[in-house]
């Protein structure tokens, strides 16, 4: 159903264009706040929680009519996640214990989006909609003890795998937002971004601490953003 969505919404926005006799591009910046974390099955006694991260990168639009755009955006974007009580064996003790767990997750983000404005010559409030694409490029796993570090009681923190390749190199995934644009060019929105694909390559993995679990997960994302586009009509 989401690849249909997606499909359909793509087509939609290059059939549009392809006919459109006249139109405006305007280009910019944008940047802002992510919230992610992942989605779907997580095996093991584990709850994702949210880690925060940014997303900052360019903006083109193009005018269809008065009330319809489609966007284009190139963002670097960090994800990843946050999970609680992640059981360990630090390397100085034999014992497991219960750590602080984080990916880091670098993408750059791809969404072609069909925007609809109330306002004239697409401003004011507006629904956003389309499919991404997002390219790996980095990831860094780690965990944080609890309490203070620096003793094998209370150790630094520990990397576990810096290995890109272990990510999904190119994952589809999903955007849907809502906000507004001034005629001033500033456009201030907030979406959510949802990957159909998953996060790593492996179907199942084995972590560092020793526990299995299945990659059915994907990553999920909350984003508070704000753009500026030059020129216009």
């Amino acid at each position: 159903m989401k690849k249909a969505v997606f499909s359909l919404t793509l087509l939609l926005g290059l059939t549009t264009a392809a006919h459109a006799q006249t139109g405006t591009l305007r280009y910019g910046l944008k940047g802002g706040f992510n919230l992610s974390s992942y989605s779907g099955q997580l095996d093991g006694p584990f709850a994702a929680g949210y880690q925060p991260g940014f997303a900052a990168g360019a903006v083109a639009a193009y005018g269809l009519s008065d009330h319809a755009t489609l966007q284009v955006e190139a963002l670097y974007s960090r994800k990843g996640v946050f999970v609680d009580s992640y059981p360990y064996r630090y390397p100085a003790s034999p014992l497991f214990g219960s750590w602080r767990y984080r990916s880091a997750l670098s993408y750059l983000d791809v969404p072609v989006l069909a925007k609809l404005s109330t306002g004239a010559a697409s401003t004011g409030f507006y629904l956003e909609l389309g499919p991404q694409l997002s390219l790996a490029l980095g990831q860094r796993e780690y965990v944080t003890p609890y309490g203070s570090s620096g003793s094998a009681a209370n150790p630094p923190a520990q990397t576990l795998s810096t290995d890109r390749n272990a990510l999904t190199p190119v994952a589809l995934g999903y955007v849907g937002g809502v906000g507004y644009q001034f005629a001033n060019g500033l456009g201030l929105g907030l979406r959510y971004t949802g990957d159909v694909s998953h996060v790593y390559r492996d179907a199942a993995r084995t972590g560092s601490s020793g526990v299995a679990f299945s990659d059915n997960f994907h990553n999920s994302t909350f984003q508070a953003q704000a753009q500026f586009l030059f020129g216009g009509k």
